[in-house]
This record gives C-alpha cells, sequence and structure tokens, in this order.
C-alpha cells in the first residue's frame, strides 16, 4: 500500500484521546505485525490487543524497524522525542476509521461477497476470469473479519479499477460494520445462512447498492436483486470443466459478475475452462497400512462438506475409496442426512457414528476422508490413523505451492519449459510426495543433486524427466537403468560414462553440460566447448541434450554487470554447441530469482527452487505465498520460582517467578541448539515467546509468563509465513535454504490444500 498521507491527518480521521509527540510524519503504510517491518520506512504500528496477541509488547521492536508513527491503548514505557503516539480506546476502531477514509478515495466498482460459503472459490474464480481485463484488489486468504478486512482494503491503489472483498460475520451487527467499511457499490450473497436475524440482514443490504446479487433464489429479496444462476451464465457456462453441483453453482456466479463487468462472452469461454478447483483446508496424511487420510474434522457443515467429497472424489480412483464421519450424541439424527447426500460418491465402505464405534484400522492402500462435529473430536480418531506420531508437524500447503508454480509460469513465454528442482529431500517437504504434486501440474523436469534421489523419483512412479545435477561416476548405470539425465561437467566424467554405457551397449544417451561462466564452481571453461563438441561427436554413445550454468547474484536488481556478463558468455557457448548439433537444445541459467529480474535469461528452460516457496525478494513477492508452517504444541506447563534454573548446565537461571512450557521441538528436528536462551522464539496465542535455558535435542522450554489462558495440546508455531521463516534463519545466522533442508525426517509431514 502507499497511504501518502501524514501522521496530522490519522489524527484528524481517529480523533485519539491523547496525542504523544507534535511531529507532523509521512505515513505510507499501516501495519500490525512487525515481522513485517524489516528495511521499511514511514509507516504506522496498530497495536492491537486481543486474546491472541497483544501489540504493545512490540512497540519498541516497531521503534527499532524505523517505525514513527503508533497508534497503541496506552501511554508507552518508553517514548521517543521523534515519535508520535496516538492513544485511542479501541484499535481495531482506529484501523477502521484509516481503511474507510482510504476507501472513500477510490472510485470504481468494489464487490462485497458474503454467504454462508463458497465466498473464497468465487472471489478466486472470478478473479482469474477478469484479471486480464482489470486491475483487480483483492482479500487475501480469510482477510475478511474485522481486522482482515481493513487491511485488504488499505491495499487499494490508484492503480486498480476493481476491489474484491470477501465478509464473514458472526452477527448481523458485524456484518453492518464491514459492509459500511467497504461502502460497495456491488454487493453479492453466494448463499443465506437459514438464520433469520442474518438474513434479513442480509436482504436490508441488498437494497442498500445499486448492483445486487445472489447465488440462490429468494423470494423476499427485491426484484431488481439478480440471481446467477446456471441459465444467466450459459452459454460461457457450457465450457466449465467440472460437472458437481458446488462448484457448478460457483462457476455460474463468477461468471455472472463476469458478464455484468462486461468482459467477453469470448473471454469468459476461453478462461472458465481452465479454471482449476479450490479444495477447502483439509490436510493429507500418511496414514497406517498406506493408506493416505484426508484429515476435514474441522466440521460438518452440510454444505461445506460437498466441497470435502467433491475433492476426495477427484483422487486416484484405482485405490479404495472410504469415509468415516464422527458424530456426537446430539448430531447422530444427521446420520441419514449425511447417507442420501454420500450416497452419488459411492464410496468402497463408510462408517458413520460416534468415534469408539468408529473402525480403527481401515483397509489397506484407501484414501480416507475423515469428517465429523467438533464435539465428536474426529482429531484423536485421525490421530490413530498417522503412520507416525510425532506431535511436531511440518506443514506444506500445496494450493499456495500451486499458486506459486503458476505465478512464475505465467512469466515466461509458452514454449519455455519449467524444470521444478527437488533436490535435498524437495528442500525438506517430500521428495516423491513434492514431485509427484509437481509432476501432476505439468512441470517439464524434474531437477536432483544425486543419481540416488532420482532412482527413489522412479521407483515412485515419477515418469517426468529428471536431471541429475551432481551425480557420481560409481552411479552411472542407475542413472541409464532408471533413465535419468546425467550432468556432465569434466572429461574425466565424460570418459567414465561413456565407458559405462559401452559395457551396456547402449547409444545416443542424453547428457547435459554444465558451463562455468563466472560461478567459479563445478562446470567445464567456455575455452574448454570445442574440444567436449569434438569428443561428444566422436562418442555415438552419447549426445548433448541440454547446455546450462548457474547465475552469481541473479537477485541483484540494480548490480546487473555481472550477471549481464554471465549471459553474454552463456549465449556464445550455446552459439558453439548450436552450430555442431541439429537437434533442439536445452539452454538454462536462470533460477528463481533470474526469471523475474533476467527474462533474457530465459532462454527454453528455467530451473524454479526456493521460489516455489514463496521466498524470494524479486517484484512479485507479494503474488507468492508462503507454503511451509513448522508447528508443535505444548507437552507441559510449568511454575519456575525466581532463582530456580532450566534445562542443562544451569544457563538460565530465573531473575523471577514465571511460567514455562515444554514443547516436543529440540536440536534433533532441526531446532538449532544456537537458539537457546533467549535467541529463538515460538509464537503462542499470537504472542512471541522467548526459549529459555539450553535447547536439548527432543525438547525445549518457553517463557509464556504472558499468557493467561495456555493449556497443556496448544498450538505453537516456529514458523509458518516466509517472514517468521526469514525471522528463524537470521536468529541461526544462516539462510532458509539451512533451516528447511535441516527439518529432520521425524518431524511429520502435512499435506494440504484449501
Amino acid at each position: 500500500m502507499k497511504l501518502n498521507c501524514r501522521s496530522t491527518e490519522f489524527i484528524q480521521w481517529i480523533q485519539p484521546k491523547k496525542v504523544l509527540g507534535s511531529y507532523t510524519l509521512p505515513i505510507d503504510f499501516v501495519s500490525i505485525d512487525t515481522r513485517n517491518l524489516i528495511g521499511t520506512e514511514h509507516g504506522c504500528f496498530i497495536a492491537l490487543v486481543g486474546s491472541f496477541r497483544s501489540g504493545l509488547q512490540f512497540i519498541e521492536a516497531a521503534y527499532q524497524q524505523n517505525i514513527r508513527v503508533f497508534i497503541l491503548t496506552e501511554s508507552p514505557s518508553i517514548q521517543h522525542a521523534d515519535a508520535v503516539y496516538l492513544i485511542v480506546d479501541d484499535p481495531i476502531k482506529a484501523l477502521q476509521s484509516i481503511a474507510s477514509v482510504h476507501r472513500s478515495r477510490v472510485d470504481f466498482p468494489i464487490l462485497a461477497i458474503a454467504g454462508k460459503n463458497g465466498k473464497t472459490t468465487v472471489k478466486e474464480w472470478l478473479y482469474e476470469l477478469i484479471k486480464s481485463s482489470y486491475h483487480v484488489v483483492r482479500s487475501p486468504k480469510s482477510y475478511n473479519s474485522q481486522i482482515g478486512v481493513p487491511l485488504s482494503l488499505l491495499e487499494l491503489s490508484s492503480e486498480a479499477n476493481v476491489g474484491i472483498f470477501e465478509v464473514a460475520f458472526s452477527s448481523p451487527q458485524e456484518l453492518e460494520t464491514l459492509f459500511d467499511l467497504i461502502n460497495p457499490t456491488h454487493f453479492l450473497v453466494t448463499n443465506f445462512f437459514h438464520d433469520e436475524a442474518s438474513d434479513r440482514a442480509l436482504r436490508e443490504l441488498l437494497q442498500r447498492v445499486r448492483h445486487a446479487f445472489i447465488g440462490e433464489p429468494c423470494a423476499s429479496c427485491a426484484p431488481e436483486v439478480v440471481l446467477l444462476n446456471e441459465e444467466f451464465a450459459r452459454p460461457e457456462l457450457d465450457f466449465f470443466a467440472f460437472n458437481d453441483p458446488v462448484s457448478i453453482k460457483a462457476a455460474a456466479i463468477a461468471v455472472g459478475i463476469s458478464k455484468h463487468l462486461d468482459v467477453s462472452s469470448e473471454h469468459i469461454r476461453e478462461h472458465v475452462s481452465t479454471l482449476q478447483r479450490l479444495a477447502l483446508r483439509m490436510e493429507s496424511f500418511n496414514g497406517k497400512n498406506n493408506t493416505l487420510v484426508l484429515n476435514d474434522t474441522y466440521n460438518l457443515d452440510i454444505d461445506a462438506f460437498k466441497y470435502s467429497l467433491a475433492y476426495w472424489a477427484t483422487l486416484d480412483r484405482g485405490r479404495p475409496h472410504g469415509i468415516y464421519v464422527g458424530l456426537d450424541a446430539d448430531s447422530l439424527d444427521k446420520k441419514g442426512q449425511l447417507e442420501t447426500l454420500i450416497e452419488p460418491y459411492h464410496p468402497d465402505f463408510l462408517a458413520i457414528g460416534d468415534p469408539s464405534e468408529l473402525p480403527s484400522t481401515i483397509p489397506e492402500n484407501s484414501v480416507i476422508l475423515l469428517k465429523g462435529t467438533r464435539k465428536a473430536n474426529m482429531e484423536k480418531f485421525a490421530a490413530l490413523l498417522r503412520e507416525k506420531q510425532h506431535q511436531t508437524t511440518l506443514e506444506i500447503n500445496l494450493s499456495a505451492l500451486r499458486n506459486n508454480v503458476v505465478t512464475f509460469k505465467k512469466l515466461l513465454h509458452p514454449k519455455v519449459k519449467l524444470l521444478a528442482m527437488v533436490k535435498a529431500q524437495s528442500y525438506g517437504s517430500g521428495l516423491e510426495k513434492l514431485a509427484e504434486f509437481l509432476e501432476a501440474q505439468g512441470i517439464d523436469y524434474l531437477g536432483v543433486a544425486y543419481t540416488s534421489e532420482g532412482v527413489a523419483l522412479r521407483k515412485h512412479g515419477i515418469k517426468a524427466p529428471i536431471l541429475v545435477l551432481n551425480p557420481d561416476p560409481h552411479s552411472y548405470s542407475d542413472c541409464i537403468a532408471y533413465a535419468l539425465e546425467p550432468t556432465i561437467f569434466t572429461f574425466h566424467q565424460a570418459d567414465l560414462f561413456i565407458r559405462t554405457l559401452i559395457e551396456q551397449d547402449t547409444r545416443q544417451y542424453p547428457i547435459h553440460i554444465e558451463v562455468d561462466t563466472g560461478m567459479r564452481r563445478l562446470g567445464f571453461e567456455p575455452s574448454e566447448i570445442k574440444a567436449l563438441l569434438e569428443l561428444c561427436q566422436a562418442q555415438p554413445e552419447i549426445y548433448i541434450k541440454g547446455v546450462f550454468s548457474h547465475f552469481v547474484e541473479s537477485d541483484q536488481r540494480e548490480k546487473r554487470d555481472y550477471s549481464l556478463s554471465q549471459i553474454s558468455r552463456f549465449k556464445e557457448v550455446i552459439a558453439e554447441v548450436k552450430q555442431q548439433v541439429t537437434h533442439e537444445l536445452l539452454c538454462h541459467l536462470a533460477n528463481s530469482e533470474g526469471i523475474v529480474n533476467y527474462p533474457e535469461a530465459h532462454f527454453n528452460m528455467v530451473r524454479l527452487g526456493l521460489g516455489m516457496f514463496g521466498l524470494t525478494n524479486s517484484r512479485i513477492k507479494n503474488q507468492l505465498q508462503p507454503v511451509l508452517a513448522w508447528k508443535s504444541v505444548v507437552s507441559q506447563i510449568k511454575r519456575v520460582n525466581k532463582g530456580e534454573s532450566v534445562s542443562y548446565s544451569r544457563s538460565f537461571i530465573a531473575v523471577q517467578d514465571m511460567k514455562i512450557a515444554i514443547i516436543p521441538l529440540g536440536y534433533g528436528d532441526g531446532y538449532s541448539r544456537t537458539l537457546s536462551n533467549g535467541i529463538g522464539e515460538l509464537r503462542i496465542h499470537g504472542i512471541w515467546c522467548p526459549i529459555v535455558g539450553l535447547v536439548c535435542m527432543d525438547m525445549i522450554m518457553v517463557d509464556v509468563s504472558a499468557i493467561s489462558d495456555l493449556k497443556e495440546g496448544d498450538e505453537i508455531v516456529v514458523f509458518d509465513d516466509i517472514e517468521s521463516l526469514e525471522a528463524l534463519a537470521h536468529q541461526m545466522n544462516t539462510i532458509p535454504y539451512e533451516v528447511m533442508t535441516g527439518i529432520s525426517e521425524r518431524v511429520h509431514r502435512v499435506y494440504f490444500t484449501e
């Protein structure tokens, strides 16, 4: 966001009860999280106070990050002379007031989307249909609350010409507050709640906008309200790929809004066919008996269950499919309704009832969908099915991974191939699972460091071409046996590989040549290419399928001279090789940062690595989503008296009475011992809590004195977004690569889509 405001304007808008300081300071953005403030200036930090976060604890940290304007509920313990402190009763209302003024400064269509479910799918599909015609600002993820909506509104800019914002509410009053805040020109209700108060509030708001839409019939709505049904969306809807009712309804709404916004029918038909299904927040994990378990036990909303079923049904139909639904005593009467809903999907086995009566052993090699009411505690049942029981997990958001891959892909010419690096267990995320997912997305090539990684992928059933960057000469036979494509970077290697091919009576085997254009690491010198070509021409056992090199500093957007010189040297090598070959030659130099910063270096293939996980400093940073989240739970809570020590060596002595939590996480999981004694911190209930004492192999202790309602089993977060991952790397004096690849295999990997 770029607000271009001054602190005097904020004072006018929010009417603080006290102002400390008298500076007229510039404000370009608003933040509620100090982790987003690295290297930023001209910001305002709003210290929100709630059950999950106390921003007052981070005032000084925000000041150290160059923030000079603060909105808070009480005077700070340290008042800096060059800062302004605006004291208010309610920081959330202050945030909303600022967002409201910012919203009033734009004059283009603003769509608010409310309804019981389907809001995110409609929003994202609508965005896909209109993004080529409009510059769209839309609320990210679940930014649909009293805090999320104003933060989303603050992203509105003069460059945009359409805004799309989700609205979630727990009462009609909250709904009206958000509606007034957004002040939409267009209002959509995807479906009603069948709750009198909520539905009445929605109908009243539909009358307050000029352009009102509904996704289901409403006899009591005004005649001016437009029903966006399948009939309204045809003929464009005929090109939609999915045939389940839930997806069709969401697509019909998205198509209807697109038509209202005068997007051409031809454009809609072209893009509606490419829409991809958005599954709900559903985790998958490897279960016992070689099973795949889809854990969607967060609620048993009937309409939401339809989305879960639709997603579950798309998975490998070659495996047995089953459904387990846990009901509490108050929900047993839903059994018949659920059976009717499930029946068209024809599961191979089905069990609905009290969780204690559900079978704890599931058929081998099956795909299981778990659902249940919150009261039924189906998460405990899910835990019984896990292959591993370690409470520390690494969550991998496959939806975010897909988004990031697509974002990079859009920067490429359609004919440029994309190679995804999955070395080092896909940067700690799981070699086979990530490769399988990427192959399903249409990745052209996979890249691994060693032959053993490629062999594991082939044994898992991966069919995509696999480039091995650093094959051990002793593994050349495996390269051939498993159709892996080795990198050759010395004449000695070339000789050994040719000898292996001769022994196996194999000809015309593809190799890739690595060239050193400036990294001064592996690779042939450009001056050696002529001799290499002569060798290859004399040996029918091999042919050069690809030539590649490595950027040294592709993340540099201003100091470009060295990278441009590398590009020039690489082009010279390519030209020399192409004089001697007649087939298509794969040429790749650009890594993730190079894809964005050096489009002239795309050639006909690029290599995507860390960027898949949302890590980049490039201009597309805001388009990427975090993929990884490292989490654990509280095992025990203890009181520590003043003077008592914590952990080995008594390196920490309590200077006052305190409360600590013990977490089943240690250096055996990859949480470095260097994070001991306050260097590292974990987020619990929204508050970052410091490590006390030495990190042990299997556990750590955390100061949780600031959290009053903590209990055993509560979730803790090591990192769950790019900022917290980078912060952890900084605390460890390393880079995110090392953090990710250092997470132990005993940490349970959980894959999910949303």
